[in-house]
C-alpha cells in the first residue's frame, strides 16, 4: 500500500506541476523513477517511446500504465493513469467553466496569446521536423502523407482517413512480398466520440487538432461550432496549464457539451482505448512486437500522423502568422512568424523546453506591446 501511495503521489505532482503534454511529462518521470527512486532503469521510459507511440491515446498515460504495472501490476498501473488524469481533469474543469469570463479582448491578453499560437505553430512544426525521417518511409510513406496532406486540406474527416490508412498499412504489411445551429449531446453520446478519438490518437494529442477543428470549429462543425479564433486560445491553454494536451482538450469540450458529467466521460473515454490496449500490449510485449498486423498498423499510420500534424501546425499559422481580409488580401504578422522560426529552431536542435520557449515568446511580445503603447501612442 505505501508503494502504491508513493506512486499515486510521484505521478500526480509530475501531471500537477510539468506543462508542455506527453513528452515533458516522460521526460520527468523517467528522470523522478530512475534516478530519485531506482524504479525503472535510466532513460528506460525514454526508450520505450516507440511502445507508446504504437497504440493510440495520451502518451502521459502510456507513460503512467508502463510505469505502474512495472511498480506494482495491473493495482499499479491504475493507480499510476488516475493520478496523471485528476490534474488536467480538475483544472480544465475550471477553465472550461469561466472561460466566458477571461478577458480575452483584453489587448495585454491578446498580445500573449498571439505569440502562443505562433509559438505553438512553430515547435509543432520542429516536432514533425524531427519525426519525419522516422515515420515517412518509402513511396508508401510520402505518397500516404501527400495524399492525406491534401485531403485534410479539402476538409475530409480525419478519423477516416485514419482508419483508411490502419487499413492500407495491414494490406501492406501482409501483401505478398516480391519486388446547422449549435448543438449538444446527450450524455451517452459523448462516450462514443471521445472513444473515437482516443482509438485513433496515434502519436499524442498534436494529431486530435484537425479531428478537433472539424468536429468543432467552425459553421459547419456539427458540434459546438467555434469561432477558429476561440479554438486557438484554447489550444494555446492546453498547452499553458499542467498535464496532458490531449487530456485538457477533452475534458474542455466534453464540459461544453455535457457539463461537468461530460468532461468526466470525455476525459476517461479518450483514455479508454489506447490504456486497455497498451495493458494487453505489456502483458504480451515480445508477442506484440513482433506482430505481423501490428507492424502493418503502426506502419499504416505513421505517414499519416505527419499529415495530421502538418495540418496542425498550417492551421496554427494561419491564425497567428498571417491574415487575410477580403479586398486587402494577406498581411504577415512579421513578429508571429519570428517567434514560430524560433520555437521551430529550439525543438529541432532541443536547445529548449516547449513551455519555456512559448513562456519567451509570450513575455517578448507582451513587452514589445509595452514598448509600442511607450514610444507610438500619444
Amino acid at each position: 500500500m505505501a508503494k502504491l501511495l508513493r506512486l499515486f503521489f510521484e505521478m500526480f505532482k509530475i501531471a500537477l506541476f510539468v506543462v508542455g503534454g506527453g513528452y515533458a511529462i516522460i521526460a520527468v518521470a523517467d528522470d523522478t523513477f530512475s534516478r530519485k527512486l531506482k524504479w525503472t532503469k535510466e532513460g528506460e521510459l525514454l526508450d520505450a517511446l516507440f511502445l507508446f507511440q504504437m497504440f493510440p491515446g495520451i502518451m502521459a498515460g502510456h507513460c503512467a500504465l508502463y510505469v505502474g504495472r512495472k511498480v506494482a501490476g495491473v493495482a499499479g498501473s491504475a493507480v499510476a493513469l488516475v493520478a496523471v488524469i485528476l490534474p488536467s481533469l480538475a483544472i480544465f474543469l475550471a477553465v472550461a467553466a469561466g472561460y466566458g469570463a477571461i478577458p480575452l479582448n483584453n489587448p495585454w491578453l491578446l498580445a500573449v496569446f498571439a505569440a502562443l499560437r505562433a509559438a505553438l505553430a512553430g515547435i509543432i512544426a520542429g516536432m514533425i521536423f524531427r519525426g519525419w525521417k522516422k515515420n515517412v518511409k518509402g513511396v508508401y510513406g510520402y505518397g500516404a502523407v501527400s495524399l492525406a496532406l491534401v485531403l485534410l486540406l479539402c476538409g475530409a474527416n480525419p478519423a477516416a482517413i485514419l482508419v483508411t490508412a490502419m487499413l492500407a498499412g495491414v494490406v501492406k504489411e501482409f501483401a505478398p512480398r516480391s519486388a446547422g445551429g449549435r448543438s449538444y449531446l446527450s450524455i451517452g453520446a459523448v462516450v462514443p466520440l471521445f472513444l473515437k478519438y482516443g482509438s485513433l490518437a496515434f502519436g499524442g494529442g498534436y494529431v486530435l487538432v484537425p479531428m478537433y477543428i472539424h468536429d468543432f470549429v467552425g459553421a459547419s462543425a456539427p458540434y459546438l461550432q467555434l469561432n477558429p479564433e476561440d479554438f486557438a486560445n484554447l489550444m494555446a491553454l492546453t498547452q499553458m496549464t499542467p498535464g496532458p494536451i490531449g487530456i485538457n482538450a477533452a475534458t474542455f469540450f466534453g464540459f461544453r457539451l455535457g457539463g461537468v458529467a461530460g468532461a468526466a466521460l470525455a476525459t476517461v473515454a479518450l483514455v479508454l482505448p489506447g490504456s486497455v490496449m497498451l495493458s494487453l500490449a505489456l502483458a504480451y510485449m515480445e508477442r506484440f512486437r513482433e506482430s505481423r498486423l501490428v507492424k502493418g498498423i503502426l506502419g499504416g499510420v505513421s505517414p499519416v500522423a505527419m499529415a495530421l500534424m502538418t495540418a496542425a501546425a498550417l492551421s496554427f499559422a494561419a491564425m497567428s502568422l498571417w491574415h487575410y481580409a477580403p479586398g486587402e488580401g494577406i498581411s504577415f504578422d512579421f513578429a508571429a512568424i519570428a517567434f514560430a522560426i524560433f520555437t521551430a529552431f529550439t525543438t529541432i536542435r532541443r536547445i529548449m523546453g516547449a513551455m519555456p520557449a512559448i513562456f519567451l515568446c509570450a513575455g517578448v511580445s507582451v513587452c514589445v506591446y509595452a514598448l509600442k503603447l511607450a514610444f507610438f501612442v500619444d
